[in-house]
């Protein structure tokens, strides 16, 4: 009898060949996004003028970070789009298109933008 049930458990959790045929054609596909939005970005920061070494959110986050130590305030962090904020601006920037957008890259495993960056980019590309 336990033969029989590992048996039925291991028929169970194999997988059909539709359903791997269609999780390769989803990974295919979310390679191609990935590659089209890095190839997007990097045309961006190109048109821009942006260097590559910089490091897209690196400016922001030490930008952010020297002001909020200037004012000696409480600061927090975002670890997506990597900038310190007040409190009062933390709780806004969740809502904010940039916060969103970025949110939306990460999910494609594409790097987040700085805010200086976001602002430039094209409306079209939001939300996609």
């Amino acid at each position: 009898k336990a033969a029989n049930s590992r048996k039925a458990q291991k028929a169970a959790q194999k997988k059909s060949k539709k359903a791997k045929r269609r999780e390769k054609e989803e990974q295919a596909d979310r390679e191609d996004r990935i590659a089209a939005e890095k190839t997007r970005q990097r045309e961006r920061a190109e048109r821009l003028g942006l260097a590559d070494n910089d490091g897209n959110n690196g400016a922001t986050a030490n930008g952010k970070s020297e002001d909020a130590n200037a004012s000696g305030g409480d600061t927090k962090p975002c670890n997506t789009c990597g900038g310190a904020f007040t409190p009062g601006e933390y709780r806004s920037h969740f809502r904010s298109d940039w916060h969103r957008y970025n949110v939306k890259l990460k999910m494609k495993g594409v790097s987040p933008v700085s805010e200086k960056e976001f602002l430039l980019c094209d409306s079209d590309a939001f939300f996609d």
